[in-house]
């Protein structure tokens, strides 16, 4: 998988580096800002790798030494100098090793510059780490104090090192107590997604003002996917629009049923984590071997996992919206009013978990309407390749469910179109009023798997732009206040609302994203005269 692994002295030239990069680059990211290397940032970084001593450290994933190649991606984004940054990446990926050689590397480097760096769950954790990643490291380098480019203080509490162009690197506990004293060109706040909100509160709080009077400082948070997003520093660091940000992982609107096992099987022909984790993890083939990914996957429960190795999120407390509102704009191709569909379309529909109000939704393949571009391409007997894609609509809405079997009824025997519907709560009641009726309509409930699948479908199709909707007035308001809602055992989720406003309604949305992922299954045949205005 990888080439000889370059040298510290390598990596200096510019070439090298890049090329020695360009092996991580090409694990697609969730989420990456821009990269910047110059000689004085490579200096730091390697100055910083070799008191670390990774030129003589074996790696696990390929047996090479040195720095592996993301590794210089995390250096090159924190060289590009944004006051945030933020770094998510799976496990043994030895971020948080990144991101010590540069503050090491430029406490050398650089005169009078102050670090400051905790980790985010226990001040012993913190401690424990100074000594044993760099403390240890530098002591194999120079056995013989007198010699040491800096000193070492390893006494409780007080952890640091101090050297004599008046830099140093101070470790403190998970609270702004020890910040709110000093002037830091660079925080570091490792192991972020552990931080609870209050801490993630009094952290932020207390590093930010010590960075106002340095220019060019530097607030860094790194980690893992946390159980929550609300409150969650990591979470809010990744998200801010300011931030520098590199996060790598599975992505979320991933199908179910591809996560479902490590590799193909007769029960799970989709599964494919091997496949994704080969994608989305950055560590592996270089500082982690696949197979230890494997046995954890094995190990974990599901969403741990996720968390871990995904570099996902939990949705604990999550109030964060499901639809970002750029795609759901980018989606919007009518002002309100749904346009006839063709004669083959899809139909479900969803009543509120409190009965409060339904929607029934339809889906069908869009067709743009013509351009001169296409018409020229037409005159021509050429066409122009498009891609599929599917529009959305509302085909009715009401408050309450009086008479809505009724009206469901009516439009479905009119469009002679199956009803797909959730089978659960009051949705599975009027399914059960419809298949009295005579004669009966087609009816498809769903099964448990359908409700995530939906969910991603719809995620996946307003994502690359392959879904498109008219605009209509309560389709807009659920795609504002959509949230995710943790569904079953695996990680996946649903379409829900706010746990701070239980009646807000998102039918409208359910019911779309069913009948899109049902689409492909509605007969692709029907009478002429089938044909109606909605």
């Amino acid at each position: 998988m990888t080439t000889a692994s370059p040298t510290l002295a390598d990596l200096q030239h510019e070439a090298t580096w890049l090329e020695w990069r360009a092996h991580a680059e090409a694990f697609p990211a969730l989420k990456i800002t821009e990269m910047v290397t110059t000689d004085q940032s490579r200096a730091e970084f390697l100055e910083g790798a070799r008191l670390l001593r990774l030129d003589s450290k074996q790696r696990a994933g390929d047996l090479g030494h040195g720095p592996s190649p993301i590794q210089l991606v995390v250096a090159d984004v924190l060289n590009a100098g944004r006051f945030l940054n933020g770094i998510l990446e799976p496990r043994r990926t030895t971020k948080t090793t990144s991101v010590q050689a540069v503050m090491l590397g430029r406490c050398t480097l650089r005169e009078d510059y102050q670090v400051g760096w905790t980790m985010l769950t226990t001040g012993a954790k913190a401690g424990e780490r100074f000594r044993k990643d760099i403390v240890v490291n530098i002591e194999r380098l120079y056995p013989n104090p007198k010699n040491r480019p800096m000193t070492i203080n390893v006494g409780k509490g007080t952890e640091h090192l101090a050297w004599p162009n008046g830099s140093f690197l101070n470790v403190y506990t998970p609270n702004g107590d020890g910040f709110r004293s000093g002037g830091f060109d660079m925080g570091f706040a490792d192991e972020g997604g552990e931080a609870e909100p209050d801490m993630s509160e009094d952290i932020t709080l207390a590093v930010l003002p010590t960075m106002d009077t340095k220019p060019g400082a530097q607030f860094v948070v790194a980690g893992t996917g946390a159980t929550y997003r609300v409150g969650n520093l990591l979470w809010d660091t990744l998200n801010d629009p300011t931030a520098a940000v590199l996060w790598h992982g599975i992505p979320e609107t991933t199908d179910p049923a591809e996560l479902e096992d490590w590799e193909p099987s007769p029960e799970h022909p989709r599964a494919r984590v091997r496949e994704l984790i080969e994608l989305g993890h950055p560590g592996v083939g270089y500082t982690t071997p696949i197979e230890s990914v494997e046995r954890n996957f094995h190990k974990f429960p599901r969403d741990q996992f996720l968390r871990e190795y995904g570099g996902q999120f939990g949705m604990e407390g999550s109030a964060d919206t499901l639809i970002p509102p750029a795609w759901w704009e980018r989606a919007r191709v009518g002002t309100g009013e749904l346009p006839a569909p063709p004669q083959r379309f899809a139909a479900a529909f969803k009543v509120h978990h409190a009965g409060h109000c339904a929607s029934l939704a339809v889906a069908w393949e869009y067709e743009e309407p013509a351009d001169l571009v296409s018409d020229a391409l037409a005159l021509d007997g050429a066409t122009e390749d498009r891609p599929r894609r599917r529009a959305i609509g509302l085909w009715w809405w009401q408050r309450g469910t009086e008479n809505l079997d009724r009206e469901v009824l009516t439009r479905a025997r009119r469009r002679r179109v199956p009803l797909v519907y959730d089978d659960f709560g009051h949705t599975a009641a009027i399914g059960k009023k419809l298949a009295t009726a005579s004669p009966k309509p087609t009816l498809i409930p769903t099964k448990t798997r359908d409700i995530p699948l939906a969910t991603v479908t719809l995620l996946q199709g307003l994502e690359d732009g392959t879904v498109v909707h008219f605009g209509q007035p309560e389709m807009d308001r659920a795609a504002g206040i959509a949230v995710k809602q943790a569904f079953g055992n695996f990680g996946t989720f649903r379409i829900g609302v706010p746990k701070t406003a239980p009646d807000e309604d998102v039918t409208s949305l359910e019911a779309a994203s069913l009948a899109l992922l049902y689409l492909d299954t509605m007969p692709r045949h029907t009478k002429a005269t089938d044909t109606f205005k909605f």
